[in-house]
């Protein structure tokens, strides 16, 4: 197995399971206690894990928040643009949502579309969508995180790689600096949220006023590489930079 591989497969293992003993690890990838040591380390230094006594934890050690909770912040925003991006959608098209309570808003407002194809990463976006009767639904395979319902792993990341080029793109984010930079609270979730976003030929990315100016952990993608950026107005001064970058489209 490759490296790379070896190394999504962990930090979605750490994902689901917070933490985890490195024979456990070792029997779990069927690689050799020195080989997974060395491949520890390396992780470590880039951030990726923190090594334990006899074991390994996962970076993102505060608890999710979930998907519930999140739900029920800045809903009025978050309708709003859902409604805009619903908007812009024609029928006929091929999406790829990414996960978050704002893109679930996204899928709710779908079920009007009498064609289409959508391809996800949320379990909840695919459950609603699922029961409308105009839509041909795809939901990637990968690690499930519990709390939000988001499937991670190389496995997602690989499936919307292997996607014949999609129309439109949708994700969502945790925060986005004043630079344009566009960011999530988790690592993995950030890996396949720009593999969706890089699968269409129209980029989106849906972001509520609180989180303009932010940082967060793990990057995703920078404004200058998508075609626009659906949010509220806000006081914030990074709006201004943000419309240098690409086309800021407010709900």
């Amino acid at each position: 197995m490759k490296a790379s591989r070896r190394e999504q497969q962990i930090i979605g293992l750490l994902e689901s399971r917070g933490e985890i003993s490195v024979n456990e690890l070792s029997e779990i990838l069927d690689v050799s206690l020195s080989t997974l040591r060395k491949q520890l380390a390396v992780m470590q230094r880039n951030g990726l894990v923190i090594r334990t006594y006899g074991g390994v934890m996962s970076v993102n050690r505060v608890p999710d928040e979930t998907f519930d909770s999140k739900l029920h912040k800045n809903t009025a925003e978050k309708r709003r643009i859902s409604e805009k991006a619903r908007s812009m959608v024609p029928s006929g098209v091929s999406i790829a949502l990414g996960s978050g309570t704002t893109c679930y808003g996204l899928a709710n407002l779908l079920d009007d579309l009498p064609r289409g194809v959508v391809y996800t990463n949320s379990m909840q976006a695919a459950d609603y969508l699922s029961r409308c009767s105009g839509l041909e639904v795809h939901i990637s395979g990968g690690i499930i995180r519990s709390h939000t319902g988001t499937i991670i792993g190389n496995e997602v990341a690989e499936y919307f790689r292997s996607l014949k080029e999609v129309d439109y793109a949708f994700i969502g984010c945790d925060a986005i600096d004043s630079n344009g930079d566009v960011y999530s609270e988790n690592l993995s979730v950030a890996t396949v949220e720009k593999t969706i976003l890089m699968s269409a030929r129209h980029k989106y990315i849906l972001c509520d006023s609180s989180k303009l100016g932010k940082r967060a952990v793990a990057h995703i993608t920078n404004l200058g590489v998508v075609d626009g950026l659906i949010t509220c107005q806000s006081e914030h001064t990074a709006g201004a930079k943000y419309a240098l970058l690409t086309k800021v489209i407010y709900a």
